[in-house]
């Protein structure tokens, strides 16, 4: 038993999967979209104008995820309590700690303010629970980064932490209407956040420039791409992925950008290409498990870690983008290692179904057991 179990570990340490690879490079991605505008240098790529466009990609790229599968976790135990316990504890453990650090360790010593005036502005304790509480947030801590070209966020990655969390209430509402089990609903959630986008961003609809406490327009966007996302797990019986299907995406992403209708295509083509590439990337081009797990420290760290390097005198693109990859990545394995797999430990903890009660029933005549039929999780199509 002992040589299993070993042996199952280990393959669970080496196992690779597409998902979790694309999450990781779409975290280090962030960080090639900050590098540009942190440096101040918006044509360090060449790209010019184009890096916006390349910015909200990634950011739709993990609200199609994030959509996909916690739905998944919600069909998978719907219970109202028990999915609120497993979404906190995937995220604020690790927010806290970073939240944390920025405030009492990297802001006493980047800080254009004496130490004791540091810590006696009211700013500096209101930026430990704005970001613990996620609405409203707060980005900026005194005199940190004051002299950077862009000054204002120490960590401006959090900024679509609020968003994810209005996600997950999206799925709760799916989940208690019970909008999952009658599927075409869900179009009447994501419809309507892509037709309040077409109005705004064609000037037919006068909208605030704030909802919730968020810009409108990545607001009205991402849900819209999050709700595409759990439709893809509510169809994904039906979905026929293909090689040639993400290849049409880019040529449509291609066609319209920079026009606003980028803005709409993106809630189809962006959770088609990256579910697809997710589902059928080659087991040779998958990351290994081990380094994967550092996505979500990735995605925390990265900003920070960009800024001390302009900070440091870092003012290229590429140069912070060259040293902080390899940086958030360390900082990244730390954070899985050292809260977030603690953090899922407790969360199995505290979520754990009681068994349910077993009534002992001796039939009048034995009957074989109903075969169990499993839906696929997509349904590959023709390369």
């Amino acid at each position: 038993m002992a040589g299993r179990s070993g042996s199952a570990a280990g393959r669970a340490r080496g196992a690779k999967d597409g998902f979790a690879t694309v999450r990781l490079v779409v975290a280090c991605g962030v960080i090639g979209f900050h590098a540009m505008p942190l440096t101040g240098d918006y044509d360090g790529w060449g790209w010019g104008q184009h890096w916006y466009h390349y910015g909200t990609l990634t950011v739709a790229a993990f609200m199609a995820m994030s959509g996909f599968f916690v739905m998944k976790t919600w069909e998978r135990d719907p219970h109202f309590a028990r999915f609120w316990v497993r979404r906190a504890l995937r995220i604020m453990p690790g927010l806290l700690v970073v939240v944390l650090l920025a405030a009492l360790v990297l802001g006493p010593l980047v800080t254009t303010l004496a130490t004791g005036e540091y810590f006696g502005q009211a700013r500096t304790w209101s930026f430990l629970w704005h970001n613990a509480l996620l609405f409203p947030q707060q980005y900026d801590l005194p005199g940190v980064f004051a002299g950077n070209p862009y000054p204002t966020a120490v960590n401006g990655s959090l900024w679509c932490l609020p968003l994810e969390v209005l996600g997950y209430a999206l799925v709760t509402v799916v989940g208690l209407l019970g909008i999952n089990r009658r599927r075409p609903l869900i179009f009447l959630i994501a419809v309507p956040f892509g037709a309040l986008l077409v109005l705004h961003v064609n000037g037919l609809v006068d909208l605030p420039d704030t909802m919730l406490l968020l810009p409108v327009n990545p607001l009205l966007q991402y849900l819209a791409i999050y709700a595409m996302g759990i439709a893809a797990w509510l169809y994904r019986d039906k979905i026929p992925l293909s090689w040639w299907g993400v290849v049409a995406c880019v040529a449509i992403e291609v066609f319209v950008y920079p026009s606003p209708v980028a803005d709409i295509t993106r809630a189809v083509t962006i959770p088609y290409a990256v579910l697809t590439i997710g589902t059928k990337l080659p087991p040779w081009l998958c990351l290994p498990n081990w380094l994967t797990v550092a996505s979500f420290g990735v995605f925390l760290y990265g900003f920070p870690v960009e800024q001390t390097l302009v900070w440091l005198g870092a003012d290229h693109p590429w140069q912070v983008i060259g040293i902080g990859v390899p940086i958030a990545v360390v900082l990244g394995l730390g954070s899985w290692h050292l809260v977030e797999k603690h953090a899922l430990r407790l969360r199995t903890t505290l979520t754990e179904r009681a068994p349910e009660p077993r009534t002992e029933v001796i039939p009048a005549v034995p009957a074989a057991d109903p075969p169990t039929v499993e839906l696929p999780a997509l349904r590959p199509g023709r390369n």
